[in-house]
């Protein structure tokens, strides 16, 4: 049932409507036997220079897929299923050298198999699976309590958070957040009170009444509760994570299903501002990005059936409504791809349509009805795209997964990866669900508005100057170090020695505008760490 097309398909019998002279190809297709809910992450995880990605299908198929970006072929797949149990792989995957070997990793919760899986990015060998409650939450990564090792932290079915070793998958602890509901978001990682430590943010789907559900911050150390706030209904998709306002502090933003955006002040759970949708519900993750180019970060939201966009104080800058009232469950994601200078959205709906808007307006760049080229019977396209130059013809491409779901019987059901080339853009690239593995959502809005911004420890300091690109490592004692750059993929972008008591500056000039954690280690482990954004 494989089919690979590696052939180019002009799509302009399908074009609905198109503002541009940009006319999208399909550059290859890929069959499985369901349809894809867990979204997709791209990265090299197999060391070969080229991109491949990553994704899981639903009960009828229960398999991970890993794809070569180029062409479609199949690098391996897992089928995650085992007696009784259906490999519901419905949650995004996340991507990460987790033991520092230089090899990338695939780490996937299931809901229906109540086990989250560790990959080997290379051959898709096992290293480790952990039993869970089951999961509809995806993972992020991040050294939670700062004791120099990296955790995995998802939500689980039965209301709790769990904390996973993640060279071991050996679970640390178990966070009990609300055992009559579901944490189904992904948990967003910040800094929410500025006491340089990580902190997480989830949100509840309260099962015997959605009027008690919540959303929640808690301290990354202690678990303890920081603040919590009763949004009235369901939360399904996981918060956005920046400093929108420029005043020095992260803002949280969340959309709850009565229809309502809600913008936190992260510190304090303060609400600053709350925007009704008036489409229905709110249930797709919100994006941050500079969509009309005033410098100024934005919000592009999904509300039912329309897709909308608001300024940093939450006043409406443009609404879109889907056509024949279809919804865009996965969101928005933000890049240039016709050469603008704008953040456009792209998204995929419930009727199988991919659509591209103009940022500053709202327009259509391009709509496209994919679901009719299929000849699946009711094509839907559950599931967020990714954009890269995935074949490196030096132009955009965009990854989506849609198909057909029917339940209770679901021996019929069908899916269809595709890859498209959109033609030339400015990006950036957009590789995983929700942008990053602390699944922020944002592309704009830094943690500190500062020129400089320090982050320090007793042996060493961090500096990064936004205006110069340029960062120093500086280590005031007697203890040496290693300073590393990660991209949001966990892939190395810059690896270089520090020595002690020296100050050590770096040229940033060759790393690509976009989002980098950074680390410093010593024989002690990890001394300091934390993100920045390259402009």
């Amino acid at each position: 049932m494989k089919n690979i097309f590696n052939v180019i398909v002009p799509l302009f019998l399908i074009f609905i409507s198109s503002a541009s002279a940009q006319k999208p190809e399909i550059l290859w297709q890929f069959d499985t036997f369901d349809a894809s809910y867990g979204q997709s992450a791209a990265a090299d995880i197999d060391g070969d220079g080229r991109l491949e990605i990553v994704f899981g299908c639903y009960r009828n198929d229960s398999c991970v897929y890993a794809l070569n970006a180029e062409n479609g072929s199949l690098l391996w797949k897992v089928n995650t299923s085992r007696p009784g149990k259906e490999g519901c792989n419905d949650v995004a995957p996340l991507i990460y050298d987790i033991n520092g070997d230089g090899h990338l990793e695939v780490i996937v919760p299931s809901s229906c198999n109540d086990t989250t899986f560790c990959f080997d990015g290379r051959d898709g060998a096992v290293i480790w699976k952990t039993p869970t409650a089951g999961s509809d939450s995806p993972p992020i990564i991040d050294d939670i309590d700062g004791d120099g090792n990296m955790e995995i932290l998802h939500g689980q079915f039965g209301g709790y958070v769990i904390c996973i070793d993640a060279r071991s998958g050996r679970i640390k602890w178990n966070l009990e957040v609300d055992t009559k509901s579901w944490v189904q978001t992904a948990p967003t990682i910040l800094d929410a009170n500025g006491d340089g430590n990580s902190d997480f943010a989830v949100g509840t789907w309260n099962l015997a009444s959605s009027a008690q559900s919540a959303y929640y911050v808690f301290e990354g150390k202690t678990q303890k509760l920081l603040w919590s706030y009763p949004v009235g209904n369901h939360i399904y998709h996981g918060s956005a994570a920046a400093d929108i306002d420029s005043d020095g502090k992260m803002e949280l933003l969340v959309g709850a299903y009565n229809d309502t955006l809600y913008c936190f002040d992260a510190a304090s759970g303060l609400v600053k501002w709350k925007y009704y949708g008036r489409g229905g519900y709110i249930g797709a993750p919100v994006t941050i990005a500079d969509f009309d180019g005033d410098g100024v970060c934005d919000i592009a939201f999904c509300s039912g059936y329309t897709i909308g966009v608001l300024n940093n104080k939450g006043n409406l800058l443009w609404k879109y409504n889907l056509p024949y009232i279809e919804t865009a469950f996965r969101g928005v994601i933000a890049a240039d791809i016709n050469g603008d200078e704008y953040k456009d959205a792209i998204f995929c709906t419930s009727g199988g349509k991919l659509i591209a808007l103009n940022g500053k307006k709202g327009e259509e760049i391009w709509k496209i009805n994919i679901g009719e080229y299929s000849g699946i019977d009711k094509f839907d396209i559950n599931h967020a795209p990714l954009i890269a130059d995935f074949n490196g013809d030096g132009l955009l491409d965009i990854f989506f997964v849609g198909g057909f779901s029917e339940y209770p019987d679901f021996s019929k059901n069908r899916g269809r990866a595709y890859l498209l080339s959109i033609g030339k853009g400015n990006g950036p690239d957009w590789l995983m669900f929700q942008h990053d593995f602390r699944r922020r959502s944002a592309l704009c809005g830094a943690q500190s508005v500062s020129v400089k911004e320090e982050f320090t420890s007793p042996q060493f300091s961090v500096i990064q100057d936004f205006d110069s690109r340029e960062i120093t490592f500086h280590s005031s004692s007697n203890l040496s170090g290693t300073a590393v750059i990660v991209n949001t993929l966990g892939q190395i972008m810059l690896k270089k020695g520090i020595e002690p008591k020296c100050k050590n500056k770096i040229d940033l000039d060759k790393i690509p505008a976009g989002a980098y954690y950074f680390m410093v280690k010593s024989s002690h482990g990890i001394e300091l760490y934390g993100s920045m954004l390259l402009k």
